[in-house]
């Protein structure tokens, strides 16, 4: 089979980033799926429908935390293959990638069996509804060992995408996913001679179609790539590669790490509003994500881009193409914005008939919608920096974007802060009053609206990184 990889460091810069980013766009909207497929048909299980929705949210937190170290190794395997890629080095490009499957290996089995381990403390101090406690263990034990599966997938994609070639994954992508989609529904509901087991039903397609995408991905890598298959010799411990690998992968981990973690901590605010307000916020996360691809998609092939073209010492075509990226971005994620902010209801109606959820959802996507604009203008600047190996500067920039910025503000717009023996003062309790004040009535919207402030906040940050320009002097051995 041919192997299709694309010389980024020539050519028209709008075209480059489109035939990257396009079936990166449609790999990440298929990988979607697999949540929306879930939040689709379990939103179909009658009066049992919110708390499936609700505990299948509840796991989401702890699921993309254990996938945001994984995070790091991904950035540094598009970053320092597209590099090297650019500077025409491929026996560098064997070196990272042997490496890296040493670092893989080691993570999947330190972190899954760990989080195994202690589930049930996570879930305890998550607040989970005693009434979905048992539904959410359930449906995280069969989950969690499929992040193996799913690390091996994205590790190999990253791959792809340092040399260009984002096609391959998006058709592995799409077969998985439409096994997902065949599979869903047979099991949840006990379709013909399959038995009915509902949430865990779920959880057992999705293994499967991550088992299926792992295995598609390792034969692609040997039939398509094996320009990029690691010889023996690379899979030794290099000490010096190891250490690059890290220092460009540690920032990012952290970054995403910490910032997931603290998603776990607003997962816990919202657990304490009841079903109604978990199904709604996990119907708002599936669906924005899905308005989100394009911005992600643009990041991800920015990313090759800017590794291949610093790797040529292409400063000025770096520059142009974040103005590419930039203009792309926007125009695609104002149309999501529009069409979300007078259709989420109705979009909402479509994965569950609680009207109840409807109602709050519609008026949910109103405020995010303007969450996503922003969002995708951060993610523009984020590519840049993982692309030139500067994650230090994505590492500040997410940790801050929630522990600095948004959990603060939901404690402080929701009231919560006026219950802080600290606070508890004449000089501060008016303060507080004040700005808890708007949302006296519905503290929960606090999650929504700091939402939008950390990304406006962080969206600003890391255009100011980007134009003092130390990212153009990250350094990479060779």
């Amino acid at each position: 089979m041919k192997s299709r990889q694309t010389d980024l460091t020539q050519g028209n810069l709008f075209r480059n980033l489109a035939i990257l980013a396009l079936p990166i766009m449609a790999s990440n909207l298929v990988q979607t799926l697999y949540n929306l497929t879930d939040a689709f048909w379990l939103g179909k299980l009658g009066s049992g429908a919110r708390d499936a929705v609700s505990a299948v949210g509840i796991s989401f937190p702890l699921i993309f935390f254990l996938q945001s170290f994984s995070f790091g190794f991904v950035v540094s395997g598009n970053s320092l293959v597209a590099r090297y890629k650019g500077a025409r080095q491929p026996e560098m490009i064997h070196r990272v990638i042997g490496q890296y499957f040493i670092i893989l290996i080691g993570f999947v089995f330190i972190f899954l069996t760990g989080s195994l381990l202690l589930l049930d403390h996570i879930l305890t101090w998550l607040q989970t509804p005693a009434e979905i406690f048992q539904s959410t263990r359930s449906y995280l034990a069969i989950i969690i060992p499929a992040q193996a599966f799913m690390m091996i997938v994205i590790s190999i994609q990253s791959f792809y995408q340092g040399v260009g070639d984002t096609v391959t994954p998006m058709k592995i992508q799409m077969i998985s996913v439409g096994v997902n989609l065949l599979i869903d529904p047979l099991l949840i509901f006990g379709i013909a001679f399959f038995p009915r087991l509902e949430i865990v039903g779920a959880a057992w397609a999705t293994l499967f179609a991550r088992i299926l995408a792992a295995v598609l991905a390792l034969i692609s890598l040997f039939r398509s790539h094996r320009e990029l298959l690691p010889r023996l010799k690379d899979l030794l411990p290099d000490r010096e590669m190891l250490s690059q690998i890290l220092r460009i992968s540690i920032p990012a981990s952290i970054g995403q790490s910490v910032s997931t973690f603290g998603f776990i901590v607003l997962q816990g605010f919202v657990n304490t509003y009841g079903t109604l307000v978990i199904s709604t916020h996990v119907l708002n996360n599936r669906i924005q994500s899905l308005f989100m691809m394009p911005a992600m998609g643009i990041s991800n092939a920015l990313s090759a881009v800017v590794g291949q073209n610093l790797g040529a010492g292409e400063i000025n075509r770096v520059q142009e193409s974040v103005k590419v990226a930039f203009k792309f971005a926007i125009g695609i994620m104002a149309v999501g914005g529009i069409t979300v902010f007078f259709f989420g209801g109705l979009i909402y109606s479509f994965f569950i008939s609680d009207p109840l959820v409807v109602r709050l959802g519609g008026q949910v996507m109103r405020i995010t919608c303007f969450t996503s604009l922003t969002f995708g203008i951060l993610f523009v600047f984020l590519g840049v920096f993982n692309g030139a190996g500067y994650t230090k500067a994505t590492m500040m920039i997410n940790i801050s974007r929630l522990w600095l910025v948004r959990l603060p503000l939901v404690f402080l717009l929701s009231g919560l802060l006026l219950n802080v023996s600290f606070f508890q003062n004449d000089i501060l309790q008016p303060i507080l009053k004040l700005f808890a004040f708007p949302l006296r009535e519905r503290p929960y919207f606090a999650l929504w609206y700091s939402m939008l402030i950390s990304n406006i906040f962080s969206a600003l940050w890391a255009i100011y990184i980007y134009r003092k320009g130390k990212w153009k002097y990250a350094r990479v051995i060779s």
